[in-house]
Order: structure tokens, then C-alpha cells, then sequence
């Protein structure tokens, strides 16, 4: 039972995650609506697990394999980060939407992390600054219809 419900988990987030390739591909807009990483900064606030990894792991593999021309791993390491650190802020300093904030924040920087590495701040700054306003909200949005 476990398995299928890892190999479920992992079937369900790669989904997410070609959508929101497929969306940001096909909508040019200056700023990205990630879909797949407001659905890991959830799973990080609000039920992550150690039975979460591994399907994340995968998701990572999944990614670099099909959508990524880095390293096999590294948008693994990516993702896990991202858990780690939006479960870290909301479990030490509570869930309200300043932390929220600060997560969406800081989790954004290292998900786009290999595309600010590899092109100069003009690029990137403002369309990170514009996806982290709209992805805040798009969060706290989808936090307050979930409860």
C-alpha cells in the first residue's frame, strides 16, 4: 500500500509539474506562475514527511531528465530544498503570512537558482520580483479555499 501510494504521489506531482512547464512555455509573460512549486511550499507548510521524499526525489529525476539540460540530481536537491526550508520557517516561526512570504521569498530564489546563476540581474530580478508578488498571492489564496 505504501508503494502505490508513493508511486501515486509521484505520478500526480510529475502531472503538475508538466503543466506548469507547458503553461510557462506557451504563456509569455515576463513572470511565471509555478504551479509545481506552490504545490511543494504546501506540501513543506503543511504535510511533509519523510514518506514525501522520495516521490519528490523522482519528480527531480523526472525533471532533469525531460526538462533540464544540468546535472541528473539537481533539481532533485532543488525540490528537497524547497520542502526543507518552507517546512523549517513555518514549524519555528508559526504559519502567517509574513512567513509566508518570506518563504515564497526564499524558496523562489533557489528554485530559479540554475537561471540566476546563468544570466545577469537585469534579467531575471524583475520577473523574479513580479513572480513572488503573484505567487504570494496565488499561496495565500489557495491556503485560505483549502481550509
Amino acid at each position: 500500500m505504501r508503494v502505490i501510494k508513493s508511486i501515486s504521489i509521484t505520478l500526480f506531482l510529475s502531472l503538475i509539474c508538466l503543466l506548469e512547464n507547458y503553461l510557462n512555455t506557451f504563456i509569455s509573460y515576463d513572470f511565471g506562475i509555478y504551479i509545481f512549486f506552490l504545490s511543494l511550499v504546501f506540501i513543506g507548510v503543511d504535510v511533509f514527511n519523510q514518506k514525501m521524499v522520495l516521490p519528490i526525489f523522482f519528480v527531480g529525476i523526472f525533471y532533469d531528465a525531460f526538462f533540464s539540460t544540468y546535472y541528473l540530481g539537481l533539481y532533485s536537491a532543488i525540490f528537497i530544498a524547497v520542502l526543507m526550508i518552507s517546512n523549517f520557517f513555518t514549524s519555528k516561526y508559526g504559519k502567517v503570512n509574513v512567513i509566508y512570504l518570506i518563504v515564497i521569498t526564499v524558496s523562489l530564489l533557489i528554485y530559479k537558482l540554475p537561471i540566476i546563476i546563468q544570466f545577469d540581474a537585469s534579467y531575471w530580478l524583475a520577473s523574479l520580483l513580479i513572480s513572488i508578488i503573484i505567487n504570494f498571492f496565488l499561496f495565500v489564496l489557495f491556503k485560505r479555499v483549502s481550509k
